[in-house]
């Protein structure tokens, strides 16, 4: 089976199962090349909540080779400042504006928004076939490529479609992750957060504000149509209801930070607990997996999809040469396997060192950590590092780091 166009039988190049942002970017990468690809997912309806909302400079640079980043700008919200505060007072603002980036920004905008344009751009190539309302049962691997059994969600029928590899995009609970027996070692952060989407009554415009405190920290961010988010981590005693999220989340932003957030312009809420697991390899045979299917860290930093793009990009180009050359594919996928999971080691252990020392409760880890922002990292011969980290330019095999920008 060969790049080319999808036929009435049920053959296809590469079956990538998961529809999410992740899924949805590898789809159209390799649709962009010519090959078949059938995307399968198991919700019939859209998903309506939104966990990730930041997207960075080189995911934005990867968008902008299906000629989709304008098209994610004007949707989205560009924050090009983010305003670090200890008790109310303000220790320094990170600012994007001067990153050496095509978009020198961190673009806010919902992941349903994400997932809605990638599926649409992917419509457009007359290669790619996408099914809702299907879920993936089983693989079984041979020779001369992977034959995928599917079905409705609802119905006990089964199809087989045949593919030279399947893709698991289908999150931190993968299928396809555990039908190829891959171990997922990891576990769950102690720490608790609340979420909610509030209309934006605050003068914050379009930038990110973070407040740390003896009491826990807040961090608010601009999102369209006049929208903030606001998430707050939770102490044990405080902990409440997970039905009364919105609220808690209300008090606790004006108890904190004295900002009064109106339960009447509530509009999304939710609760996480931070995870860190890690697939020992995102290769097995015809089996590949990108995204969350192979890792998930904190969405406190905002890393978590864009890494996941990342995995998307590199693995488009690997089938690519796989495809070219199956004899090189065993080395093309270890070496997608490597190179990734270093990356998200990187990213991972960034965030949580992030996540540890903003979570310190109490005065003196205050006082702690206001003098040590103020006066290290926020000293001049270190602030333009710190606005590349926060960016992601500098976790291993970003598309922006010198010697990668094709």
């Amino acid at each position: 089976m060969s790049a080319g166009t999808p036929d009435s039988g049920n053959t296809t190049d590469v079956i990538i199962i998961g529809a999410g942002p992740v899924g949805l970017l590898l789809a159209n990468l390799l649709a962009e090349q010519d090959y078949r690809i059938l995307v399968i997912e198991k919700r019939s309806e859209p998903k309506t909540g939104s966990m990730a909302i930041g997207i960075t400079p080189p995911s934005l640079h990867l968008l902008g080779k299906l000629g989709l980043d304008q098209k994610f700008f004007e949707r989205g919200v560009p924050v090009s400042t983010a305003r670090i505060y200890e008790r109310n007072a303000l220790l320094g603002t990170v600012d994007f504006s001067t990153l050496a980036a095509g978009h020198p920004y961190i673009l806010s905008l919902p992941q349903s928004d994400t997932v809605e344009i990638l599926g649409k751009h992917l419509a457009t190539y007359s290669n790619a076939k996408r099914m809702d309302g299907m879920e993936f049962v089983s693989n079984e691997t041979s020779a001369d490529g992977i034959k995928v059994c599917l079905k409705q969600t609802h119905r006990a029928e089964v199809m087989e479609v045949y593919a030279q590899y399947l893709v698991g995009c289908d999150g931190h609970q993968s299928q396809v992750r555990r039908q190829a027996d891959i171990p997922f070692p990891g576990n769950s952060y102690r720490a608790l957060f609340y979420m909610a989407d509030f209309t934006d009554e605050t003068d914050f415009g379009p930038h990110a504000h973070i407040f740390f405190g003896p009491e826990g920290s807040v961090e608010s961010f601009p999102l369209p149509g006049r929208r903030r988010r606001w998430i707050i981590q939770m102490s044990p005693q405080e902990q409440t209801d997970a039905t009364a999220t919105g609220s808690c989340v209300a008090g606790q932003v004006k108890k904190r930070t004295g900002i009064k957030l109106p339960l009447s312009s509530l509009h999304f809420e939710s609760t996480f607990t931070p995870q860190r697991f890690l697939a020992d390899t995102y290769y097995k045979g015809r089996v590949l997996l990108c995204g969350d299917s192979a890792h998930v860290m904190s969405p406190i930093g905002g890393q978590g999809m864009n890494t996941g793009f990342a995995d998307a990009a590199h693995l488009s180009q690997a089938i690519k040469e796989a495809m070219k050359s199956p004899k090189q594919a065993h080395n093309l996928f270890t070496s997608y396997s490597k190179t990734r999971r270093r990356a998200f080691r990187y990213a991972a252990t960034r965030v949580a060192l992030g996540m540890w020392m903003g979570t310190r409760t109490g005065w003196f880890n205050s006082l702690l950590r206001q003098t040590f922002i103020r006066y290290v990292l926020f000293r001049t011969t270190i602030k333009k590092t710190l606005t590349d980290y926060f960016a992601m330019l500098t976790i291993p095999g970003s598309p922006l780091q010198t010697g990668n920008k094709d």
